[in-house]
């Protein structure tokens, strides 16, 4: 037998709704989509060599920072895979810091990467040195390293997340319950 029911538009609109409120929660609980390497800190080409630099997290704060860096040759915009490439920061207040960047280290392997322990915040000054073979090239830049945030700050999403869906849940039971006794069915 063929049923002729007419589709329930309440039911309908009710389901879109939902689903719409889901996706729009969703959406302010996903951060921000970043490539590879992360956010590019600055972009210079000196001498044979483009440099540029990429940060992990921004803004920088006290504790490891990850950098790292893509060398590439400027007329042809192709990655150089056999260089070495340097860090050097220099605190306001004259502390140093030095690292070597590496391809072992990075995910991406067109990319030289390094762990950087920040001591302080505060304003610095990164020197990147990068040579392969003969030719060199060097960047400086300015870098500001924010305070160090709060740790439940820094986790406030993940901390979000649980409650949302619970209180969800109980936003869909409580519209479910209340569509049965108007339509006079038994949940089961």
């Amino acid at each position: 037998m063929i049923s002729t029911r007419k589709p329930d538009w309440r039911a309908l609109r009710y389901g879109w709704s939902c689903l719409s409120l889901i996706l729009i929660l969703l959406t302010t609980l996903v951060g921000i989509a970043r490539a590879d390497g992360g956010v590019v800190m600055c972009q210079r080409t000196s001498g044979p060599l483009t440099i540029t630099v990429f940060s992990a997290e921004m803004p920088l704060r006290p504790g490891l920072a990850d950098l790292s860096v893509l060398l590439e040759q400027p007329d042809e915009h192709s990655p150089i895979l056999d260089g070495e490439v340097f860090f050097e920061l220099t605190h306001e207040t004259g502390m140093s810091v030095r690292a070597a960047a590496t391809r072992s280290q990075a995910r991406n392997k067109l990319l030289y990467c390094s762990l950087i322990d920040l001591p302080l915040a505060g304003h610095w000054k990164m020197r990147v040195r990068a040579r392969r073979g003969n030719d060199r090239a060097e960047i400086l830049q300015d870098l500001s390293v924010a305070a160090p945030q709060l740790l439940l700050l820094s986790y406030w999403k993940l901390i979000a997340f649980p409650p949302t869906v619970i209180i969800l849940f109980v936003i869909n039971q409580w519209l479910g319950g209340r569509r049965s006794i108007r339509t006079g069915t038994v949940r089961r």
